[in-house]
């Protein structure tokens, strides 16, 4: 498969379940707005839906005042919000087009239909009223779309890559929900435990579908944050939990190795983190510091993504097999080779001590040398 190919079907499913994430979060804040506030240390909960998106700044550059009817457009329907809802599904639309004849005739009409649904909504002006409804076609169509996916996509590589979308973008809105709930939502310690951080947490399963899953798992007794802890990180029963996830990146990735026949630094990166949860506990986890935790899960989510398709390890690859098409050694794959084995062993430290600006400014340097020469043999064909 062409790598531009696996990267519109794995985009087209991070915006779909992206989508579907802001939908459950708005969700959320409605409901919660619709009691009283127990706390007054942050606006209110439409000002903590910006905070767990990372977008209070480009939405105050915009608005200037936190307003419950303005967040919900500009997460909705504003065309100049990246993750609008209405930009995620246009751009999953977008990237499906781009891949039509690896996607079934079922899929595609879903997510046309779905495209469509919501552009009758873009097109009027907005009411707050409408936000219920809206969420309800959300997450309506976003489950047609994945059922598609299941029931009518060969299970092959192309498979493989919309699964991976789908679990990189669960797990990363898994983790920021959780967060948000103990360092935003709820600021105050002296509530935990209380009646209302109870309530708090339920609103919390009931947002990533997880409320009934959770009462079969634990019974009817009180929802309190070890078991949510235990349920929406390390349960592999739940769906939604961060280790469900990472086991199916593990998984997919690993099927992905088998089917080109080649190792990967996201899949090595990936069985490194699957291996971590396998010994994990909820005590682990708070010893060291929930907020701590789920920040560095991020963050390593994010370096498996990157590495699955912007890396060196990539120019090396290809450049490799340009060696052995045309059976000729080439000074580009030469350099790209030496870099490619440079940046196996380096380290954060590594490149702190040298100082990180020189740090790149010598990557860019190298990166352009690699093209240059590359320029030379394959395509003005006078490399010396």
């Amino acid at each position: 498969m062409l790598s531009k190919t696996a990267e519109n079907l794995y985009w087209a499913a991070r915006y779909i379940e992206r989508a579907d994430s802001i939908a459950r979060l708005l969700e959320v804040a409605y409901r919660i707005h619709l009691i009283p506030n127990a706390t007054t240390s942050y606006n209110n909960e439409w000002d903590s839906i910006l905070q767990t998106l990372r977008i209070k700044e480009e939405y105050l550059e915009k608005n200037k005042v936190i307003k419950k009817e303005k967040i919900e457009f500009f997460l909705l329907f504003d065309l100049e919000n990246q993750s609008s809802i209405f930009n995620c599904i246009n751009r999953t639309r977008e990237n499906a087009k781009m891949v039509r004849t690896a996607i079934t005739l079922e899929v595609w009409d879903a997510i046309n239909i779905t495209y469509h649904d919501l552009e009758k909504y873009s097109k009027k002006k907005y009411n707050s009223k409408d936000l219920p409804e809206i969420i309800d076609l959300v997450k309506k169509q976003v489950n047609l779309i994945r059922g598609t996916i299941l029931n009518t996509q060969l299970v092959n590589d192309s498979y493989d890559f919309l699964s991976l979308g789908t679990h990189f973008e669960r797990a990363d809105f898994t983790a920021r929900i959780i967060d948000v709930k103990y360092f935003i939502l709820l600021p105050n310690s002296e509530l935990i435990g209380k009646d209302y951080d109870n309530f708090q947490w339920s609103l919390l399963l009931r947002a990533v579908s997880s409320f009934r899953g959770f009462k079969w798992a634990y019974g009817n007794s009180d929802i309190g944050y070890y078991k949510i802890i235990d349920f929406l990180i390390l349960n592999m029963m739940c769906p939604r939990s961060l280790f469900y996830s990472i086991e199916k990146i593990d998984h997919h990735l690993k099927r992905l190795k088998k089917f080109y026949k080649k190792k990967s630094k996201a899949e090595e990166l990936a069985n490194t983190l699957h291996t971590k949860f396998n010994k994990l506990t909820v005590n682990n986890i708070l010893d060291n510091g929930l907020h701590e935790f789920l920040e560095k899960f991020i963050i390593d989510l994010s370096e498996i993504s990157r590495s699955l398709f912007y890396s060196i390890e990539k120019i090396d690859h290809h450049l490799k097999r340009l060696k052995k098409f045309y059976k000729k050694k080439s000074k580009a794959e030469e350099l790209a080779n030496t870099l490619h084995t440079k940046f196996n062993k380096l380290t954060v430290n590594n490149i702190l001590d040298n100082g990180l600006h020189e740090f790149l400014e010598k990557f860019i340097i190298d990166l352009s040398e690699i093209y240059g020469q590359l320029e030379n043999k394959y395509f003005l064909g006078v490399e010396k």
